[in-house]
């Protein structure tokens, strides 16, 4: 959990010390967010746009129009009785035919755009500032480029941004001047409030109040349905479509291209100021307006921060299941955020967290990846030609917490010994004896390990195999019975062998032994893995016995049918009275 919680913080910190960048990649995410979940749809379309178009320019002229064409639209599309007519063209030089324009802009319930530019506010909407809101966030213009066509109040119309989120709902002109964006100057106009009221987070239009972000730039949140356009030619022949300009907010402009100003927007790759500016109308006309969660940055990285550790935590319990896990927290997020938006309308950040939550659980799941791979390499250091193939996986599938842990356990244990090793040492030839009793070994090593068993120790001639630890075995009884037959028939064949023969090789006795015994890593500084317990202590007995008895293999403890009836019950040194039982009922020559 600790690599993904690193992992997590370092994002949250980057974040912080990098607000731009971190800025500039929420407002991409968010982009996506609010194209992938649109806002609720409007009862009725509270906005038209009266588009100028390529239709429009070919019939009346190209671009920019004269002064009495644009009279005569907006003349014509009064008559419709709009509630206001916002007109996105910015008009700052004197021309021809600027009585007829202002005559059109008094007599409709008009306002018109204007643009930054040097010269003082131009008046337009009353404003009242209740309290003592901080406006320190507004967007501050050097001055404004006043239209030369007088007749109705103004709105400021410019776009900021590379790609346009936002709409200015409010702007400051001046060291003391407020002035509307032109959505609402336009909405303003269509409530007929006679002033603008600003108190702290709300701005107040007659008896509609909409909320304020603190910068007053209104987030655009597109609706599945795009403003409607009623072409510019439909409107100047008066046709009767001009009737669903009734009652609306109507705002004109160019969306002709080469001659409108195309924008890159969250409404679109090539988007008109006049389809942005209706956009942003309607979401005002409906009080839809984004506002950031509170706490800004640090609730976010907070955010960050926690989905971090929880996927971490998941991944860490359980790397692939966690890695799943952590993919649902950043999903959860990414739906809590389309949620948020929906319903609030409240401006979670849907990149940080979730990519937090992601970056923590895969960096959990490496440094996982990592632990395990160095475990692998210390069992396999540990354990190497002791385990028969795959357990070392099987280990490494436990839980930590449960593997090669100090526990008692029912297993079953093979212990054999080579009767005349001694005089083999005594009198054999170095080599030879070495070179035969490797051979001799690795037959007893390999018919314990095909049945699964633990090679417990090496000790010169004898071996121990252990059957159910540190894995756990059902048929830990049966497995060694197949192992011990297994040794009995290749010590028989190889003391056959001509050059075992020479060296005095002698019979095998083994013995078998179930029940109960400690398991776990013992030895003081030099650590081992072993078994302590009855089982073992009577499996070293049972070859001892063998001797005695005549029988190359003993067994106790285990009930099987193949095994014939007990030779008797046997008082072993350190641990009892055992019964014990040969291997076979046949075949067992004497030693």
């Amino acid at each position: 959990m600790k690599a993904g919680a690193i992992a997590a913080g370092l994002l949250v910190v980057a974040t912080l010390l990098a607000p731009r960048i971190a800025e500039r990649a929420r407002d991409a995410a968010t982009d996506l967010l609010v194209q992938a979940v649109p806002r609720p749809p409007d009862r009725t379309t509270p906005v038209v746009i009266v588009a100028i178009d390529a239709a429009a320019l070919a019939a009346h002229g190209p671009w920019p129009w004269p002064r009495a064409t644009l009279a005569r639209l907006l003349a014509a599309a009064a008559v419709a009785r709009p509630a206001a007519i916002a007109l996105d063209v910015a008009l700052p030089d004197p021309a021809p035919g600027d009585a007829a324009l202002a005559a059109a802009l008094a007599s409709a319930p008009a306002v018109q755009a204007v643009l930054a530019g040097t010269g003082p506010p131009p008046p337009g909407p009353g404003m009242v500032v209740l309290g003592a809101p901080d406006l320190s966030a507004l967007q501050m213009l050097p001055g404004i480029s006043a239209p030369a066509v007088g007749g109705a109040p103004v709105g400021f119309a410019g776009l900021p941004g590379a790609v346009v989120r936002v709409a200015p709902m409010l702007v400051r002109a001046g060291p003391d001047a407020l002035l509307p964006g032109l959505a609402v100057a336009a909405l303003a106009r269509a409530l007929e409030a006679p002033a603008l009221i600003l108190r702290e987070g709300l701005l107040q239009l007659g008896d509609a109040g909409i909320a304020l972000p603190p910068d007053a730039l209104l987030r655009l949140h597109p609706a599945a349905a795009s403003v409607p356009q009623v072409p510019a030619a439909a409107v100047l022949a008066g046709a009767p479509a001009v009737e669903v300009l009734r009652g609306r907010i109507v705002v004109v402009g160019v969306t002709a291209p080469g001659a409108a100003v195309l924008r890159p927007s969250v409404l679109g790759p090539f988007t008109p100021s006049v389809v942005i500016q209706a956009e942003a109308a309607a979401q005002l006309a409906t009080g839809w307006v984004p506002l950031r969660a509170p706490g800004g940055a640090l609730a976010g990285a907070l955010a960050a921060l926690l989905l971090g550790l929880a996927a971490a935590a998941l991944v860490r319990w359980r790397t692939a299941a966690g890695l799943v896990g952590a993919a649902l927290v950043a999903l959860g997020w990414v739906g809590l955020a389309a949620a948020a938006l929906r319903l609030g309308p409240l401006l979670l950040d849907p990149l940080v967290p979730a990519a937090a939550a992601l970056l923590a659980g895969l960096t959990e799941a490496a440094a996982a990846a990592l632990r395990l791979a160095r475990e692998k390499a210390r069992l396999a250091a540990r354990f190497a030609h002791r385990l028969p193939t795959g357990v070392v996986e099987r280990l490494l599938a436990m839980p930590e917490a449960e593997r090669l842990q100090p526990e008692r356990r029912r297993v079953a244990v093979v212990m054999t010994d080579l009767a005349g090793f001694s005089a083999m040492v005594r009198t054999g030839e170095p080599q030879a004896v070495v070179a035969a009793l490797n051979d001799y070994l690795r037959g007893v090593e390999q018919a314990l390990l095909a049945q699964g068993a633990t090679l417990e120790r090496l000790i010169g001639d004898s071996v121990l195999g252990v059957f159910g630890a540190p894995v756990a075995m059902e048929d830990v009884g049966q497995r060694a019975l197949a192992a011990a037959r297994a040794i009995d028939a290749f010590a028989e064949d190889f003391r056959r062998q001509p050059e075992a023969v020479a060296l005095g090789f002698g019979e095998t006795r083994i013995g078998v032994a179930a029940g109960e015994v400690l398991v776990g890593e013992m030895g003081g500084a030099r650590l081992t893995w072993t078994v302590c317990g009855d089982a073992a202590n009577i499996a070293a007995r049972l070859q001892e016995l063998g001797k005695t008895v005549g029988q190359r293999v003993l067994v106790a403890g285990i009930e099987d049918a193949s095994l014939p009836p007990p030779l008797g019950v046997f008082a072993l040194r350190g641990v009892g009275d055992v019964e014990v039982r040969p291997l076979d009922p046949a075949g067992q020559g004497s030693v």
